[in-house]
Formats: C-alpha cells, sequence, structure tokens
C-alpha cells in the first residue's frame, strides 16, 4: 500500500504533458500514438450523446494524435443523420446493416434508441465489426446474454458503456480502493440517484450505472430485494439491497422524484475504519483518520485545460475499445459486463412486481 494518490488525471492534461513536455493541451506529435494501426468508426443512431458525447470524444482523440476516423453515420431520421455527419465529417446512411456493408468499419458505435441495441449489434457481429454498445446493453437481460454469447460464438469483440469507470473521480477511487486504502476488501457499497427530466426510464437510463458501479467496485451480486413506490405502473422511487458473492452487503436509493441539476449522485466504499465518497462524479474523498484531515481532490472546473469528454470517461472509454480492437489492451467493459448491469435491473423489477428476494445466481441473473 502506497501513500501517494494514484497518478489520474481529473479531465485536465496530463501533468506530463504540461508540465514534462511542455505540451499544455496535449496536442503535440505523439509518435507512439501515431503509430497506432489505423481505425475505421461507424455510429449506428446520431442523437444526443452521438453529437453530445461521442463525437467529441472522437474529437479529442483525433486531436491527441490517436489515427482513427468517423466513416459513416446511421440514423433513420434524415436531417439527424445529415448534421451528425456534417459534424463527423462522415457519410449519412439511413440504416445500419447498409452503412455496414457500404464502409466496412474496424468498430461500430452503437447508440440507437434503447430497444435498437440488440438488432444493430447482431447485424455488426454477423458482418464480424467489433461493437461498443450505449448502456442498456439491451432492453432485457435475456436477449443481453444472448448478445455476449452470439458475439464470443463469433470471436467478436463486444465492449459495453460503462464510462462512469473511466471518468476521473471513480477511477480515483477505485485505484484507491486496490491499491488497500480502506485497509480491507470492501464491505459496504452505497449509492443514491435520483433524476428529475420525466423522458428518461429511472432503471435502464439512470441507475444501470449505479449497478454497473456496484459491480466493479464490490463483485457479483449474490442476492438482491427491493421495494418501491409506484406511480402509475412506473417506478418512482426504489431502495435496493444487495448481498454480494463476497460476503459484502450494500444499498442503492434511486428516485425519480428529485431534480436533475442539484446533487443527484453519491457513491461510498467503506472498508474497515476507512471510507472513500465520490460526489456527482466530481469529488473524490478519503477519510481514513479519526483525528487527521480527509484527503481530497475535485477539479478545478474554469480550468480551460478541463475536457468534458474526459472527465465523462467516454475519451477513455473509447481509447481502451479502441486498443482492444487491435489486440494490444483487454476491454475494460466487457459485454458481460454490460449484461450483469441489466441482470440487476431485471432482479429489482422482478423483486419489485413479486416482493421478494432475487436469488440472481440462481435465476441466472448474471453476466
Amino acid at each position: 500500500m502506497s501513500g501517494a494518490w494514484p497518478a489520474i488525471d481529473f479531465g485536465h492534461t496530463g501533468i506530463a504533458a504540461a508540465f514534462g513536455r511542455g505540451d499544455v493541451y496535449a496536442v503535440a506529435p505523439d509518435p507512439e500514438r501515431a503509430a497506432k494501426r489505423p481505425l475505421r468508426i461507424a455510429i449506428a443512431g446520431a442523437g444526443g450523446v452521438a453529437q453530445a458525447k461521442w463525437i467529441p470524444a472522437v474529437r479529442r482523440l483525433q486531436t491527441m494524435g490517436e489515427p482513427v476516423e468517423i466513416v459513416g453515420v446511421a440514423d433513420p431520421r434524415a436531417e439527424v443523420a445529415a448534421k451528425a455527419a456534417r459534424l463527423s465529417g462522415a457519410r449519412p446512411h439511413a440504416g445500419a446493416a447498409a452503412m455496414l456493408d457500404a464502409e466496412r468499419p474496424d468498430l461500430l458505435l452503437v447508440l440507437t434508441a434503447d430497444a435498437g441495441h440488440a438488432e444493430v449489434t447482431r447485424a455488426a457481429i454477423a458482418r464480424g465489426v467489433p461493437c461498443l454498445v450505449e448502456k442498456p446493453l439491451a432492453p432485457d437481460h435475456a436477449t443481453a446474454k444472448a448478445l455476449v454469447a452470439d458475439a464470443r460464438a463469433a470471436g467478436i469483440l463486444l465492449g459495453a458503456v460503462a464510462n462512469k469507470r473511466l471518468s476521473p473521480p471513480y477511477a480515483m477511487a477505485k485505484a484507491l480502493v486496490d491499491d488497500g486504502r480502506l485497509r480491507a476488501a470492501p464491505t459496504v457499497f452505497t449509492g443514491k440517484f435520483t433524476l428529475g427530466y420525466p423522458y428518461v426510464d429511472l432503471l435502464d437510463g439512470g441507475t444501470v450505472h449505479l449497478f454497473d458501479l456496484a459491480l466493479w467496485f464490490m463483485g457479483p451480486v449474490a442476492r438482491l430485494h427491493a421495494r418501491a413506490v409506484m406511480r402509475g405502473d412506473a417506478i418512482e422511487s426504489a431502495v435496493i439491497s444487495l448481498g454480494f458473492a463476497s460476503g459484502a452487503v450494500g444499498t442503492i436509493m434511486t428516485s425519480a422524484a428529485g431534480l436533475s441539476f442539484k446533487p443527484w449522485e453519491r457513491v461510498e466504499i467503506f472498508g474497515r475504519n476507512a471510507f472513500v465518497v465520490v460526489d456527482d462524479q466530481r469529488e473524490t474523498v478519503l477519510y481514513d483518520d479519526e483525528t487527521g484531515p480527509a484527503k481530497s481532490w475535485a477539479p478545478a472546473v474554469p480550468n480551460t485545460l478541463m475536457f468534458d469528454e474526459a472527465f465523462g470517461g467516454y475519451a477513455g472509454l473509447l481509447d481502451n475499445m479502441l486498443d482492444a480492437v487491435r489486440g494490444t489492451a483487454p476491454l475494460a467493459v466487457t459485454g458481460a459486463d454490460g449484461a450483469a448491469a441489466v441482470g440487476l435491473i431485471a432482479a429489482t423489477r422482478i423483486s419489485i412486481a413479486e416482493g421478494r428476494d432475487v436469488d440472481v445466481v440462481g435465476e441466472g441473473l448474471t453476466g
């Protein structure tokens, strides 16, 4: 166990670039990155997440010297496809399958509406094209597991979007846990997520991130119990109790009765007489001394060297996926990881509907 904080950049230009190389924006020629095999990306689904997150993430990597280009954007809405194509310098297409046949990309970003993830991913797998699929991996657990099995059988890389793992505050917390700074393996996980705008599904569109973080920090979930306040047929609020295979325990509180632009996310991981907190994917604090100060890190928000696509984890996740396609790095978030998060969503719905504990392993709801 080291006494230093892990060397993780909080969405800023890295220390080595800014201070070591005098490359304040991390845009100087990078021979090591430039020597990588060039790759071609296609995007299926050109809505908000494509335009606001993934196209900027590609642009950030390109600015850093990554040899990658966007060659096609598919969306059934012609005006949306045309706009995203202009943003990315790619060709617009009406459908994903036709785009795959025309462009022959090295990687497909599946950014369609949730209901379309499985169909588009299957089309890519059938053509031998690796995929990075936005959350949730599929609209139900059986379909998610089938996609994982199909990709494995075909020998095709299938990555799932869990960008918070690559967001610096959470990456910092995980590095502290892995470095033994909690003085024990994690024993308790607590998570809170609230949502205000009504057009996002509480579990599929938001809580899925906390399920993934719980799995990432704590390992597989063995048992789950959930209680909910309903608004008609929809879950308005839920409290979810988790029993991990390790023997650790956890809770997640999630609610659509809160606000979205006020504090809406908090994660705490306890060890033994030490715990780490991530507040609103912004600040990481380690509490490990009864009398000494807390140890914290938060970004300097007005810093002009801060990049949202890096801070949000998108650029880091894509960087990893590209190297995995090249065969030079393991996937940071696999399709099985994505299926495991969908399994916890399914277990939550079952527990609420039937008022019982769910044996996650015994009922086949793992990744």
